[in-house]
């Protein structure tokens, strides 16, 4: 036994012998290790008093159910990667508000990731739009309105030119 550490040993009659010698697996209560899979028959609760540290040199931490890949957490090439793995099963951010559960967002990976949110979004640094900007409700501008990069002055409004014409400012009304 080397200074300082615990073993299991026995002895055979005529030698003190390492007890524990090629094992290739070790169940505790209902907790088996075996290779480099740990298996437990009931809920697997890790209660670390530090940081939980997960260490994937493969780049990859994979969530699974049953035997169905479900989603991952990548890290190749030091981007952090969430992906969902099933086809067309949307990525849901839940939350608690007040004590009541909610879906604060949803990513709708079978509308290519179209975002729904709960509640209002806002963008202090602005929002950029290289689509069609859609509002079913009243949209409210605070500051100045800014169309195809023009502002317009005093006295001018939004004029078309027609269906899938640029708006313009122009002046309808004498000041």
């Amino acid at each position: 036994v080397p200074s300082g550490k615990t073993m299991w040993v026995y002895n055979n009659g005529s030698s003190v012998v390492d007890a524990v010698t090629a094992v290739t697996s070790l169940q505790v209560d209902e907790m088996t290790l075996d290779g480099d899979t740990l298996t437990a028959t009931d809920d697997f609760i890790i209660d670390a008093v530090g940081d939980i540290t997960l260490d994937a040199a493969g780049d990859e931490v994979i969530f699974k159910d049953g035997s169905t890949n479900v989603g991952h957490v990548s890290m190749d090439s030091d981007n952090l990667t969430i992906k969902s793995l099933v086809s067309d099963k949307d990525v849901l951010i839940q939350g608690n508000d007040g004590g009541s559960a909610i879906t604060a967002l949803t990513l709708d990976m079978s509308d290519a990731g179209a975002a729904s949110f709960n509640g209002a979004v806002t963008a202090n640094a602005g929002v950029n739009s290289s689509g069609t900007v859609t509002s079913s409700g009243t949209l409210a501008v605070t500051g100045n309105l800014t169309v195809d990069g023009a502002s317009g002055t005093s006295g001018q409004v939004l004029t078309s030119a027609g269906s899938g014409a640029t708006p313009t400012w122009t002046t309808q009304f004498v000041s």
